[in-house]
């Protein structure tokens, strides 16, 4: 929860009172015949009907889709890919003839997870694979003209690059010219010039028609085994040889797609639904291995999988060696796994230090020069370290609820990552970018992108972005609005009512944890918790029972001094409350509360 709207708040007050943050609170109004249908056709109680209707499900077969998402119903067919024909045929080329490849990766999470999974497959198949993820420091991001050299001269004759390749125009050109072929499996937002490859399947290629636009680059590769398999089953090729499961890699796919921000909807969110029970057999030996070091504490969902087993991932790349990643996701021995967990939990650690310093840096360059004020929100710094460019951009975006765009510069040249919001397109604004010749080089995808920028055009691609932004007024109004699924009281918010909601999840990007307004809620207690939390005890103002029960609401990362201040004078206050219910990691069937919001009355 940020106080940083209040002073520009202008909309804040509402039917629920006014909003500490400056947010708009609304209860979602849905469809009264669509829920009553739900209520009847699925058997489901009404609210849970309504937070269905309310994440725009409208028919009785999504929503059934939705409450029971299963990824043999929802594959597609993966030759509906551009290009999938002519990558499963050389791939498979490559398995039979028992050719050396690459796998040319990214250094982040999806990239770890896409070049994992694809070096499991080919174990699984008896083929030699090796990975090759660039420094990102040395290399930068994606194919290069030295790398390709390397991996020529060792032996390999075909590249598989996974989360990257898709603008590669120079490096997959030279690769070509050497005699060494490359299909790309990317995700990314490229233009409408493809690089030389013998396969380029993307969904987001601006030929591609199929209706998955929203995978991660893992989600492409799993998709691609799947036509792989099914070429080697055309032609014999298990006959003497196992097929493997690919449902053994779908641990690998949940990860990806939480960690790069996908929407959790239809096959994303199968995807997601089925990784995090294999998460919880430990069947990855790496995978397994890390999570155990993280001492979870309870059943894996979406938020570990994105702020403590992902951070942790992302780390080798970030501040370390950037193979880091694959290498744990991809062995099979318990020893190496162990290794390399201990060294990436050290670099986690090691990158907190270095991120918290340039965060410090980038809110007093916001404060000082009132860059809260603009749709977008731009900052830059001198050296500041390449590797958390991303986490930086995406704590902005979180604080402010605006994109975001972090920029380091060294030597007149600038590095930057961004961070959106639903509805503005990073991707497409950083391609019309560098086709205005604003940016030397930059890609990604609607939700974030990374770019290379003269120092001197800093202000004038602020301008662009901003320019951009202003022409998404409603996109950036709808980022201060929380929309309520439910209104309740301190008494409503019980066990069943967290079993209920469970029946939604997994939740993430594209289907939110449902929010609940708690109305008239009485604070009897505040206690500061660890070095940034705060929990509040609170029960019902009017309830008429001779023990009222009470309840643990939890505000998370509530350092700020106004906000904290305003909590710890809030006893013997009655306020309303918006935010999620959680399970207890401690006592079986106690929930918590974790508050979004607080609006005075």
């Amino acid at each position: 929860m940020s106080s940083s709207y209040v002073e520009n708040a202008g909309e804040s007050q509402s039917e629920f009172g006014k909003s500490f943050s400056g947010k708009v609170w609304r209860l979602h109004k849905p469809d009264e015949r669509t829920v009553e249908t739900f209520i009847q056709e699925l058997d489901i109680p009404e609210k849970l009907a309504r937070l269905i209707v309310n994440r725009n499900v409208h028919t009785v077969q999504d929503a059934m889709h939705y409450l029971d998402p299963k990824i043999k119903n929802l594959m597609p067919d993966p030759f509906a890919l551009k290009d999938m024909d002519k990558a499963a045929e050389r791939i498979s080329n490559a398995i039979i003839n028992k050719e050396k490849v690459t796998i040319f990766g990214d250094y982040d999470v999806d990239g770890a997870t896409s070049s994992a999974l694809l070096k499991r497959f080919f174990v699984a198949l008896g083929v030699e694979a090796e990975i090759y993820i660039p420094h990102r420091i040395n290399e930068g991001y994606g194919p290069n003209v030295s790398a390709m050299e390397k991996i020529y001269a060792g032996g390999s004759s075909l590249v598989i690059t996974v989360d990257c390749g898709i603008v590669s125009y120079e490096p997959l050109a030279h690769a070509k010219s050497i005699g060494l072929d490359v299909v790309v499996l990317d995700h990314h937002l490229g233009s409408e010039r493809l690089p030389e490859a013998v396969a380029v399947v993307n969904p987001n290629r601006h030929d591609d028609i199929s209706p998955l636009k929203n995978l991660a680059a893992v989600s492409v590769v799993f998709i691609t085994t799947v036509a792989v398999r099914q070429v080697l089953r055309q032609r014999g090729y298990f006959d003497n040889v196992a097929e493997p499961d690919l449902m053994l890699f779908i641990d690998l796919v949940a990860l990806g797609t939480v960690c790069d921000v996908m929407d959790l909807v239809k096959l994303n969110k199968a995807f997601v639904k089925q990784g995090l029970k294999l998460i919880m057999q430990r069947t990855n030996k790496g995978l397994a291995t890390l999570v155990n070091m993280s001492n979870m504490g309870s059943v894996p969902k979406p938020h570990h999988l994105g702020f403590i087993i992902g951070p942790r991932i992302n780390a080798g790349g970030r501040v370390g060696e950037g193979s880091l990643g694959a290498k744990l996701l991809s062995t099979e021995d318990g020893i190496e796994a162990l290794k390399i967990a201990k060294k990436l939990d050290e670099l986690n650690y090691e990158r907190r230090i270095i991120e918290n310093d340039v965060f410090k840096m980038a809110l007093e360059q916001i404060e000082s020069k009132k860059l809260y004020n603009n749709p977008v929100i731009v900052v830059c710094g001198n050296d500041w370290h390449l590797g958390i460019l991303g986490i930086i951009a995406s704590k902005l975006k979180e604080r402010y609820g605006k994109p975001a765009a972090a920029i380091s510069v060294v030597a007149g040249e600038g590095k930057g990552s961004a961070r959106s919001i639903p509805g503005i397109d990073f991707g497409t604004a950083i391609a019309q970018a560098k086709n205005e010749g604003l940016i030397v080089d930059g890609g990604g995808h609607a939700m974030a992108g990374g770019f290379t920028i003269l120092e001197e055009n800093i202000p004038t691609f602020s301008e662009f972005l901003i320019s951009k932004a202003h022409s998404k007024d409603e996109q950036l109004r709808m980022a201060k609005v929380l929309h309520a699924d439910l209104v309740s009281t301190v008494e409503g918010i019980t066990f069943d009512l967290a079993m209920l909601i469970e029946k939604a999840a997994p939740f993430g990007s594209g289907n939110p944890q449902p929010l609940i307004v708690i109305k008239d809620a009485l604070v009897i207690r505040v206690a500061i918790v660890g070095q940034e939390h705060v929990m509040l005890i609170i029960r019902d103002k009017y309830s008429v029972a001779n023990t009222p029960r009470t309840l643990k609401a939890m505000v998370y990362r509530a350092a700020d001094k106004k906000m904290l201040d305003f909590l710890m004078s809030s006893v013997g206050k009655v306020y309303n409350f918006i935010g999620s219910v959680q399970f207890n990691n401690w006592y079986k069937e106690k929930v918590d509360f974790v508050v979004e919001d607080i609006a005075t009355l």
